[in-house]
């Protein structure tokens, strides 16, 4: 699996022939009935798409590998996974635990940059009052420097993987049991 996952993120093109078939015998391997729908195979985002659909104990063993393969690689996916747009899809109960779990300065500034439906998100799961306060530090804030916005928000998405590993949360598409 390691050796899969290395191999794809260092590929540029794949014929679609294969991705289809690789698309079969992933959602077979792992129970998904989602689709990696990629347009362009191959390189760093797609290994890191597939890494998404992966248990969280899969995933963790195969990164442990690829860091002892080539640690700039395992990086560059890791980095790529699951990222700060994706917690739009988090159930509401796993973002208030992780709205909880995190500093209201650090979640003002991520916010700052962050699409409308991602703040909507936040704020559904907040109470009224908190919501508005944080909307009142936003606008008082002022401009801010993109690079503090992208750090903010790296750093609300290793909290939310490290309480998924916790078993605290569930994040969307990683593979977790379903409810009925």
């Amino acid at each position: 699996q390691p050796d899969i996952i290395y191999r794809l993120s260092t590929i540029e093109n794949i014929q679609p022939e294969a991705l289809k078939e690789l698309e079969k015998v992933m959602e077979k391997k792992f129970n998904s009935n989602a689709s990696l729908r990629a347009t362009q195979a191959g390189g760093i985002r797609s290994a890191a798409n597939v890494m998404n659909y992966l248990k969280s104990n899969v995933e963790s063993n195969i990164m442990k590998e690829l860091t002892k393969k080539n640690k700039d690689i395992a990086k560059e996916i890791q980095e790529n996974m699951f990222d700060f747009e994706n917690l739009i899809g988090i159930d509401d109960k796993s973002m208030q635990t992780l709205i909880r779990s995190l500093d209201n300065e650090l979640i003002v500034v991520a916010l700052k940059g962050a699409d409308d439906q991602v703040s909507d998100k936040f704020f559904a799961c907040m109470s009224q009052r908190a919501a508005a306060n944080i909307k009142d530090e936003m606008e008082a804030l002022g401009p801010m420097r993109l690079t503090d916005v992208q750090e903010a928000q790296k750093q609300i998405i290793a909290v939310a993987r490290q309480l998924a590993d916790e078993g605290s949360i569930v994040l969307a598409g990683r593979g977790g049991d379903e409810y009925l």
